[in-house]
């Protein structure tokens, strides 16, 4: 059966008025994201972190990487335990090797023995605008946005559709609207507004992305300051704890309410 979950882990922007940070869990163990507060959310939705064995990074900021010292020193503690410990393979651009080690050692010091975890248990995978694998039969791809360092967004599909597309951090750009414009089922994107130089702003989407998705896409708004209300059937704003189920086999998609 054809289902694709995704779980919305939080919605908040670097800078925000007390949301938790912006992550979603894909099927229990595909991970977007590893904010800073991803301990707290993954325990507040009561989701177990062992089962988590992909994660997807798309770009090198803090708020999408510093909770990765924490996931990373509690599957360390679980295999002294001897309560198994799911090896880790981390999608990110260029560097994201060296950052892992770097903000794991500023955590927790250099003489700390869970950095010796990452290199027995963490397979590092570099993307780029032609990167491809398959999980859990899906296509998985990644494309080009524009942020002020190189970052991608990512998408996947399965039997010829386009289901679920993660648009990061970006200003609006040809790169969105190519995305966009394949029709995705679900969109969770950047709705941060501000500087339009720097993030993608509501009031954008709703001008010059509604024309171009139609009736079939909705679009999720997310790396927000502050949670809005819906105002359009086909946008909405992520909230914690919703889950979305797409059943690509008979093409329905559900939104489920927080947890």
């Amino acid at each position: 059966m054809g289902i694709l979950t995704i779980k919305i882990l939080g919605n908040g922007g670097c800078v925000n008025n007390g949301l938790p940070y912006s992550a979603c869990l894909i099927n229990g163990h595909f991970l977007v994201e590893a904010p800073p507060d991803l301990m707290v959310s993954l325990k507040k939705l009561r989701l177990d972190f062992e089962k988590i064995d992909t994660i997807f990074i798309s770009h090198l900021h803090g708020d999408h990487t510093f909770g990765l010292p924490f996931l990373i020193i509690n599957k360390w503690i679980n295999t002294l335990q001897g309560t198994t410990s799911t090896p880790l393979t981390i999608l990110g651009p260029q560097g994201i090797e060296q950052h892992v080690k770097t903000v794991t050692e500023a955590a927790f010091s250099s003489s700390h023995p869970c950095n010796a975890w990452i290199g027995d248990n963490v397979l590092f995978k570099i993307i780029s605008a032609d990167f491809e694998m398959k999980l859990d039969g899906l296509s998985v791809s990644c494309f080009d946005v524009q942020h002020i360092v190189e970052t991608y967004g990512l998408l996947l599909s399965a039997n010829n559709q386009k289901l679920f597309a993660y648009i990061s951090d970006t200003r609006w750009c040809q790169e969105v609207e190519q995305v966009l414009t394949s029709q995705p089922r679900i969109v969770l994107m950047d709705m941060n507004g501000g500087d339009p130089s720097i993030h993608v702003s509501l009031s954008e989407v709703i001008e010059k992305g509604l024309p171009i998705t139609g009736s079939d896409t909705i679009c999720y708004g997310t790396h927000l300051t502050e949670e809005f209300d819906t105002i359009h059937a086909n946008i909405k704003c992520a909230k914690q704890g919703e889950e979305i189920v797409i059943d690509y086999e008979n093409r329905k998609s559900n939104q489920g309410a927080p947890d």
